[in-house]
């Protein structure tokens, strides 16, 4: 052990990369937390034995379904209604009929002691959904490791450790975080924080997000690397844990976790401002969310709609999830609390890095190239048709917008509107009122969609362009290829000339056209955008405030003479350094004006 620790330490500075699952940087020392479970004994019980050993098991229960209720309602106020309803996962897993008669029946034909029993059972479920390619699905292991570990501490009577003696201004690293754990961590002590298990969609990475706690998730290697209260970056931002930084990115990190706490500190007042330019041009900022959970953050954050939901969740969560009575449960409700706010809803979009086992999805040699977005609905057509049936009786309730996405050719929006108008007569004849107005989108996320923009223009009724597939795509690059990553630049002439042409056609159109993606959640990307024309962007919730405070300083003539100079650039190297040098003048020029106080 001393041997490998003096190798790391000749190492010194180690830089691992993993899942951006919030925002912001974290400078601090290294707290590790446990599994926190307690040993357990397997022992075989004399018959005598079992009535006394299953009722220890209904007392452990009864006190961890206190312990989670007690939870959900302390931080209900913190985290809001919707995310607290997390923790009613975890009460449906006591209640879960598969567990309960399993560890009875070891208890009383196997004749384990309680906490074996459980613990068995408990740990085949956790390993068979480990297995499960779904990601979204693998992510509710978080719940079941949760509702273990405060199950067989109830069962040794000594309840759940607290984790308040955690120390002022550390970085919490785990293997993984339960999302109960996530949940009561001391925001005030807590700077950060990075796990090696967990993924984007993961309840832990959401609460990160709503606690606005910088946190990496899915960072491999990270235990082998560091140690307890060794120094460590999390830069939330890029994605990245930075283990016993040196002295230079010190310096660096320290300073952008100054400037980011300056933000957040800003972000109450920043969020009320107008999002307007120093030259009166309004951009109108909607927020991209993922699930449910994550509306809140929208309407917290005054977004003006959401420019993208994403509506993988209801296929990869839970199947039952897809049927159409719960789609349109779940599409009014949004629709509803976003109300008079436009919400624009994408049509499934499984396929490339998004596994869709439920329907039989096939391996494919280049996913990303092949059978994903629209192609996949226009084959599999009842799966369409139950969606848009779903978002046709929702749209009375609000503003609605349908979204196709990974649009390549005409006819894939002709043949979708084709069932979309036959979907809406079904509906009509079975005398649902679907007579709500509602707007058709095509996503320009492929250079084919680019160059037919004009013709697409005549089928739609607005434009969303996907940055981080037209970069894919536009630079033949795939973003998830650690060999060609660095190819994947916002800033590469060639994606902002192709961003320009959609935006013009649009205007010529009289469409609106509406950029997503993370270059548009980035001030330095969001810039370019604006002066490449665009005056509406959807972007992460938390981003919201960041921008109104950019543009704010920004000129659009100003801007758009960047944007010129940007496309006729050689290199993205280049491009990207005209644009930083700048902002960093409109960051000079907030020092001297007082026009972005906010209030």
């Amino acid at each position: 052990m001393s041997g490998s620790r003096e190798k790391r330490e000749e190492r010194g500075e180690v830089l691992l990369r993993g899942v951006s699952v919030s925002s912001g940087v974290a400078v601090g020392e290294v707290f590790i937390m446990g599994e926190e479970e307690p040993p357990v004994e397997d022992r075989e019980i004399a018959p005598e034995e079992i009535p006394a050993e299953e009722e220890r098991f209904r007392r452990a229960l009864d006190r961890t379904r206190d312990e989670i209720r007690k939870i959900r309602t302390r931080y209900r106020s913190v985290i809001g209604e919707e995310l607290v309803r997390i923790f009613d996962a975890q009460l449906m897993i006591l209640q879960d009929e598969t567990m309960l008669e399993g560890t009875f029946r070891r208890i009383r034909e196997e004749r384990r002691n309680a906490s074996a029993a459980f613990q068995a059972i408990l740990s085949e479920a956790i390993v068979n959904l480990s297995r499960i390619e779904n990601e979204y699905l693998r992510d509710r292991v978080e719940d079941l490791k949760d509702v273990r570990r405060r199950v067989l501490h109830n069962l040794a009577g000594r309840g759940s450790r607290s984790i308040a003696h955690i120390q002022k201004g550390v970085i919490v690293v785990a293997e993984d975080l339960t999302p109960s754990q996530t949940v009561q961590l001391p925001r005030s002590k807590v700077k950060g924080m990075a796990t090696l298990g967990g993924g984007r969609t993961s309840h832990t990475a959401i609460m990160a997000r709503s606690l606005q706690i910088p946190a990496v998730v899915g960072v491999e290697g990270l235990l082998r690397e560091v140690r307890n209260k060794e120094r460590v970056i999390v830069d939330a931002s890029e994605g990245i844990v930075v283990v016993r930084p040196g002295p230079e990115r010190l310096k660096q990190a320290l300073s952008r976790q100054r400037r980011y706490r300056e933000i957040s500190r800003e972000r109450l007042r920043l969020r009320d401002l107008p999002s307007v330019t120093r030259d009166g041009v309004t951009i109108d900022l909607f927020a991209n969310v993922d699930v449910p959970e994550e509306v809140p953050l929208a309407v917290e954050h005054r977004a003006k709609g959401i420019g993208l939901f994403r509506t993988e969740f209801l296929y990869l969560r839970d199947a039952d999830m897809a049927r159409e009575e719960v789609q349109t449960s779940i599409y009014r409700k949004i629709l509803r609390r976003l109300s008079p706010g436009e919400v624009v809803l994408r049509t499934l979009d499984v396929g490339g890095d998004k596994v869709f086992d439920p329907l039989g999805g096939v391996l494919e040699q280049n996913p990303m190239l092949g059978w994903r977005g629209i192609r996949v609905s226009l084959e599999l057509k009842d799966l369409f048709r139950s969606q848009i049936r779903a978002l046709l009786r929702a749209s009375k309730t609000g503003n609605l917008s349908i979204l196709l996405p990974m649009i390549s050719t005409l006819e894939e929006v002709r043949e979708a509107k084709r069932i979309i108008a036959e979907t809406g007569e079904e509906l009509r004849i079975e005398g649902h009122d679907v007579t709500g107005p509602y707007r058709l989108g095509v996503m320009i996320e492929t250079p084919a969609a680019v160059h037919l923009a004009p013709h697409l223009a005549k089928e739609a009724d607005f434009f969303s362009i996907g940055t981080n597939d037209l970069i894919q795509y536009g630079l033949a690059v795939d973003r998830d290829n650690i060999k060609v990553a660095y190819l994947f630049d916002p800033f590469h002439p060639a994606i902002s000339a192709m961003v320009r042409r959609v935006i013009d056609v649009g205007r010529e159109a009289g469409i609106p056209v509406s950029i997503c993606g993370e270059m548009a959640g980035e001030p330095l990307g969001a810039v370019l955008l604006v002066g490449l024309g665009a005056r509406i962007l959807s972007v992460h919730p938390y981003l919201i405030p960041d921008l109104k405070r950019i543009f704010c300083l920004l000129d659009t003539k100003e801007a758009k003479e960047l944007a010129d100079r940007v496309i006729d650039l050689p290199s993205a190297a280049e491009a990207r350094e005209a644009v930083e040098s700048y902002v960093h003048e409109l960051e000079l020029r907030s020092q001297e004006t007082t026009r972005c106080e906010g209030g």
